[in-house]
């Protein structure tokens, strides 16, 4: 009778573990097995080459110039998805109102809209001489640059639909944060004399800590998700590689080019990257709050 309470635990607990197991433990204990080998999905066999796929992704300047715009791509989501929802969410309050809502509708609006479908209304407002933008443009004097097909803007101007899209979602999260702090506490501090970025450093941002963390993890670990429906439709990839990212180049290697090995071996990097964010960011949050 003692070990009955021990085993209706362990029954809760099985079928979310066992979901674990299968869909998240296996593939990434697979994909590990699979790194080590050199496979093209058509042969029967897989040849094990042991290290040979991580060497030879580390030698590759290819891959150092993968690595660089994932890291740009994980920037400008830490900025389109952080800071601007954040700031966006400080604004709303303070105009209030019906305003208020019409203003949080209206930024939440990309957001229910199919990311193919975003990405194909932008890749026409991208269009050079006839699309919106290039016409905009002309009418005030300037010359619009060629967006996806000039190196220096694609990447920006890729990342700027993924960041569109997915706004809406992170400024509901930081808008309802703000509105579930406790009126009395915030009250006290302006009485205190808090105010302007006083109030936001040591008073507003320390109480929003956890939906902070959420939200910046959230913005990294997702920015190249976020981006590779906008690379698919849009760039595929180019000018040069120039839009792409680790997250689009296993894809590419794995069902484009049929080399499972190399695109095991670049996902196994990119989620050992990613960790290690994450951990890092964990690691501080617990020392402010030690």
């Amino acid at each position: 009778m003692g070990r009955r309470p021990d085993l209706e635990g362990i029954l809760l607990v099985a079928p979310g573990f066992g979901l674990l197991l299968v869909f998240v433990y296996w593939p990434l204990v697979y994909n590990l097995w699979l790194s080590l080998h050199d496979w093209n999905l058509v042969r029967p066999q897989a040849e094990f080459v042991g290290l040979a796929n991580y060497q030879a992704l580390l030698q590759d300047p290819l891959f150092s110039q993968l690595l660089r715009q994932s890291l740009l791509y994980m920037g400008l989501a830490a900025l389109g998805n952080f800071l601007l929802p954040l700031g966006l969410a400080l604004l709303t309050l303070q105009v209030g109102g019906r305003w208020a809502e019409f203003y949080q509708s209206l930024l939440f609006a990309p957001t229910v809209v199919a990311v193919s479908v975003a990405a194909l209304v932008w890749l026409y407002l991208y269009l050079p001489a006839a699309g919106p933008l290039a016409k905009l443009a002309g009418m005030v004097g300037i010359e619009a640059p060629n967006f996806l097909s000039d190196p220096r803007y694609a990447l920006l101007s890729v990342s700027l639909v993924a960041n569109w899209k997915f706004l809406g979602f992170h400024y509901l999260i930081a808008l309802a944060a703000l509105k579930s702090l406790p009126r009395e506490v915030l009250e006290a501090a302006r009485v205190d004399g808090a105010e302007g970025w006083v109030f936001l450093l040591k008073v507003l941002f320390p109480l929003l800590g956890p939906t902070l963390l959420f939200l910046f993890l959230s913005a990294l670990a997702s920015g190249l998700e976020y981006a590779f429906v906008p690379i698919d439709v849009m760039t595929q990839g180019g000018p040069f590689g120039h839009t792409s990212n680790l997250l689009y180049a296993v894809y590419q290697e794995a069902f484009r080019f049929f080399r499972s090995g190399v695109a095991a071996a670049q996902a196994a990097l990119l989620t050992l990257g990613l960790g290690l964010i994450i951990l890092g960011q964990l690691h501080m949050m617990g020392r402010k709050h030690a």
